[in-house]
This record gives structure tokens, C-alpha cells and sequence, in this order.
């Protein structure tokens, strides 16, 4: 899905408050004739169910294939279900008086795509140490694994944004960077 109308909106606000003015993005706009820059936006709500995750990797395969970056599929995918396990796995623990879905954004630059998962938790995310034996906890590992770069913000009235930038190395490689 695109990102339009009252989707567009709530993606900006949202982009805004993890990248705000005077801080760095992770990523350069799209270049589209006559100069002017864009950002492509592909959003998806996540449903707080057991397949949410395998429905995240496979929305972000798709998008990716379309914007015809095959070279980070992989990487992206992977970190999205681990992005929105965590969100639904504990993001969701907590009621809150509105519902506040879990919410996957993927923007998209000349070089590079941002993954963004948003949830209602204020709890920041934690990056432990490997415990070899433990059967979870390991995530945040694997996205600061695969990915370029990888962070989060709170966000505005309720909870947070977890994101992780993938460079595009086939483009990378092209331009000898």
C-alpha cells in the first residue's frame, strides 16, 4: 500500500519525529526529473496475531522487488519480521485507552530503503548481549547485524519508532563507494 491521503500524513509525522530537523537522515530523497527530490513510501498495519511478522517480511519483499531493489531483500526482510516481533511481542504488552496498531513503513531514497516499526510502548528497546543458550532475546542483534544502521525514538503523544537503513550495495558497488 502506498502511503497516501491520511496515511501520508500520519507516515510524516511519524518520519518527522524519528528525523527531525537538523538531525541526519539516513537516507538521501529520490532524484526524479528536473531536479526535484522525492521519498517513496510503502506502509502496512500489523495486526497483533502469530503471523504478523511472516506478513511483514513478505509485504516488504514485495515492496522491495517493485522498487526494484533485490540486492537488500534479504537483509530488510529479515530485520522487518524481527522489527515487528518485537513490536507485537512487547510494544502491544501494555492496553492503552485507544488503539494504537503497530504500524511498518518503508521509505525508500535513490540509495537506500528505511525500515520503520512503529508501536504504543514508551519502553525503549534494549540491545543485550548474546546468551547462546537463551531461546529469544536476540533481534536486536540480528537487525544490528544486517542492517547499515539501525535506532529508535519516542514518539508524540504514545510510544515509539525502531528503524533500520539498508544501503543498496549493488548501486554501492556501481558507484565504487
Amino acid at each position: 500500500m502506498e502511503a497516501d491521503g491520511d496515511g501520508w500524513e500520519r507516515w510524516s509525522d511519524t518520519a518527522d519525529q524519528a528525523f527531525p530537523i537538523g538531525r541526519v537522515w539516513p537516507w538521501e530523497a529520490v532524484e526524479r526529473g528536473g531536479g526535484q527530490r522525492e521519498l517513496e513510501v510503502a506502509a502496512h498495519e500489523c495486526h497483533r496475531d502469530l503471523a504478523a511478522a511472516g506478513t511483514a517480511r513478505r509485504f516488504t519483499t514485495g515492496v522491495l522487488r517493485t522498487w526494484a531493489m533485490p540486492d537488500i531483500i534479504d537483509d530488510a526482510s529479515l530485520a522487518v519480521s524481527e522489527l515487528v516481533a518485537n513490536a507485537v511481542g512487547h510494544g502491544l504488552r501494555r492496553p492503552t485507552s485507544e488503539p494504537h496498531p503497530v504500524r511498518l513503513y518503508l521509505f525508500r531514497s535513490r540509495h537506500s530503503v528505511v525500515c520503520m516499526v512503529t508501536d504504543p510502548s514508551n519502553d525503549p528497546p534494549i540491545l543485550r548481549a548474546p546468551d547462546h543458550v537463551a531461546e529469544s532475546g536476540r533481534g536486536l542483534q540480528l537487525i544490528a547485524a544486517v542492517s547499515h544502521r539501525w535506532g529508535w525514538t519516542p514518539l508524540r503523544p504514545l510510544g515509539k519508532a525502531v528503524w533500520a537503513g539498508f544501503i543498496d550495495r549493488t548501486i554501492r558497488r556501481a558507484s565504487g563507494h
